[in-house]
């Protein structure tokens, strides 16, 4: 058997806090027989599918076909923002996972969280999970004169950050395009000993361990995830 890659192994550890908060916070939103979607393709998506023991389907750059928890569908979320681009031929979810994505776009989250609750159920779930825009450490390289946010990449397959956002900015979003705002978490729920994927050092895991230990006794409003539940009304609300 071939060992696992350096860099994931360290990419699976830093995210295992992480995956974690997502399938707690799935946990009232998914039972067996609902089909969930997951917005890229990773060690999530598998435990997603093995926690809830359910079908989930992907989304992303490659191509469609078949993966081990259901199918693999192609589509550019930035595409959202030309309707002639659109692909209207995925069924319905009942829950939507969508983590981590939203800062590597370029288009308005009005138009992505848009189209994605059309493909909820009535009464379904999107999950939201993305950093905090005014987490603590953005925050004091701001005030030392640094910009807190990284330079726009070259390489369109493997986008930085373009935007990121607050909790009171996302709910805003979701409730423009008529989803219902069910929680808002802010924690830390990574393991930031193994932030530098593949070439962690002693100093790394030391100051890793410090944030580790640190970052939950932040005012919650600093803390460095964001995650958000939001539901598609499972009615059309009457017309006041």
């Amino acid at each position: 058997m071939s060992a696992i890659d350096p860099a994931m192994a360290d990419y699976l550890r830093f995210h295992a806090p992480r995956f974690d908060h997502v399938l707690r916070t799935l946990r009232p939103c998914v039972r067996s027989g609902m089909r969930v979607l997951d917005i890229g393709w990773s060690q999530l998506t598998h435990d997603i599918s093995q926690e809830f023991g359910v079908r989930v389907d992907a989304l992303g750059f490659n191509e469609d076909g078949v993966i081990p928890t259901g199918r693999y569908y192609h589509f550019d979320l930035n595409d959202c923002q030309n309707p002639a681009r659109h692909r209207r031929d995925l069924p319905s979810y009942d829950a939507i996972v969508f983590a981590e994505v939203l800062e590597h776009l370029h288009t308005s989250p009005a138009l992505v969280l848009g189209w994605l609750s059309g493909l909820l159920t009535p009464g379904g779930a999107l999950l939201v999970q993305t950093p905090n825009a005014v987490a603590l450490p953005r925050r004091i390289k701001m005030l030392l004169g640094r910009n807190p946010y990284e330079r726009i990449r070259e390489d369109a397959t493997n986008p930085g950050h373009f935007r990121e956002y607050t909790a009171s900015e996302l709910c805003d979003y979701a409730r423009l395009v008529g989803l219902d705002v069910e929680s808002v978490t802010i924690n830390s729920y990574f393991d930031f000993r193994y932030a530098h994927h593949g070439q962690v050092t002693r100093r790394d895991r030391i100051v890793g361990a410090l944030k580790n230990l640190s970052y939950p006794w932040l005012p919650r409003s600093m803390r460095p995830g964001l995650t958000a539940l939001f539901r598609r009304p499972a009615a059309l609300r009457q017309a006041a």
